[in-house]
């Protein structure tokens, strides 16, 4: 069964890939990219040299691999490293990493676009982050004897469920390929779905978290004006959460003397939402490009920032969680020792969860979590005390590139 769903995938991706080029031509991440996605237009290679090929699809899977390319380029100067992504930004944040020797848009995982890339790449070994799975690609690596290698693999439930719908398919694409996984349970997963070589090594995107600066707290603090005013930071909200948050920031307001909020949505177009919804609550409040002297609560519209915001808290929740959309990252603020606040939906970060286990809040809903600001507010030294403990489990757990390093090194001929 696996073999005929291979030979059904493959004749129709093959048929697919024209129009798909031209449907695809007009969106932005496509735009001006459908020569090189078609195989038309082909990477233009530094060097004949041994290459590695890295797919990694987006900026987050691009920031979790920036450590092992770095590695990568340590242990193998004279080794031509290149990176595909299938989005613009992917690709942008990938051109500013020194250490890589190309950046293309990733192809069309069509049979004979597979091909041309593969004849003209030749690469010594095909790297994969997290959980880009093409079967092609895959494929005509495995005819070429070119070992592939799943770093940072994650597997949710949602997805395991997905894929076992396939499980055939999966098998067959799987059995030969190396997991390096982010979890126990994320490898336990790959292993039901047909895959044999599967090592929990931990999630590199451990190592990625930022070193904290304790003077950069104060610094930040200063900026915003917030004194030695309690600070409450909701960070990365999510679509759906912003009237939960403003819920419970007017809870905490009456019940924390002096509070000072800062808001900070994951997208930009969730802006004028909460404008909206200060302008209502009466709040005074003002942009972070924009800051005023006696504002209360910042919402933040500028990029890059989150980091040192979290630091600049004494309590932080982590959006994403009280919407089902999989979480967003809470080792972040627990990296400053910042008491850390989440809501139920965390599929995308169980393995963040695994690290820091009972050292974080869990809330449900938007009184549970303005229940929980104000105790951490009130309480700071247990709160304070819980979140050290799980900075020691962060950084215990560090380490993670160099172990996929090791065995990166051992499949590399």
């Amino acid at each position: 069964m696996g073999l005929v769903l291979t030979a059904v995938y493959r004749v129709l991706t093959g048929l697919l890939a024209w129009p798909a080029g031209a449907v695809l031509s007009r969106y932005p991440n496509f735009r001006g990219t459908i020569l090189n996605r078609l195989g038309l237009v082909l990477p233009d290679i530094p060097a004949h040299l041994p290459l590695i090929w890295i797919h990694a699809s987006s900026v987050g899977e691009v920031r979790a691999v920036t450590g092992l390319v770095k590695a990568l380029r340590r242990e193998k100067p004279h080794v031509i490293i290149c990176l595909s992504a299938m989005t613009a930004t992917g690709r942008q944040v990938a051109s500013s990493i020194p250490e890589l020797d190309l950046v293309f848009p990733f192809p069309f995982d069509a049979p004979w676009i597979m091909r041309r890339y593969l004849s003209t790449l030749s690469p010594r070994m095909l790297i994969i982050v997290e959980t880009e799975i093409w079967p092609n690609m895959i494929l005509e690596s495995r005819d070429r004897g070119i070992p592939a290698v799943i770093v940072n693999a994650r597997m949710t439930g949602r997805s395991f469920r997905r894929y076992s719908m396939f499980s055939p398919l999966a098998e067959e694409i799987l059995h030969d390929i190396h997991i390096l996984a982010i979890s126990e349970n994320d490898g336990s997963r790959f292993s039901r779905l047909g895959a044999g070589d599967v090592r929990a090594v931990g999630n590199l995107k451990l190592d990625s978290i930022q070193d904290v600066d304790p003077a950069r707290r104060q610094e930040v603090r200063a900026g915003l004006g917030a004194g030695q005013r309690p600070v409450f930071i909701a960070g990365s909200i999510r679509e759906g959460e912003e009237g939960m948050v403003f819920s419970a920031l007017a809870k905490v307001v009456s019940s924390v003397p002096g509070l000072f909020s800062i808001l900070a949505p994951r997208h930009p177009e969730q802006i004028s939402l909460l404008k909206d919804l200060a302008e209502r609550g009466a709040y005074r409040w003002c942009l972070k490009s924009e800051m005023k002297s006696d504002a209360d609560l910042v919402i933040v519209n500028t990029m890059g920032e989150l980091f040192d915001l979290y630091g600049a808290s004494d309590t932080a929740f982590v959006g994403g969680s009280l919407v089902d959309l999989g979480g967003q990252n809470i080792l972040e603020p627990l990296a400053w020792g910042v008491p850390t606040i989440h809501g139920p939906h965390m599929d995308n970060f169980t393995w963040a969860l695994d690290v820091v286990a009972g050292y974080t809040v869990p809330v449900g809903s938007a009184e549970e979590l303005a229940d929980a600001v104000i105790e951490t507010l009130t309480q700071p030294q247990r709160y304070r005390d819980m979140a050290q403990e799980a900075c020691r489990l962060l950084e215990k757990h560090k380490g993670v590139t160099e172990r996929c390093l090791a065995v990166l090194l051992e499949y590399l001929p």
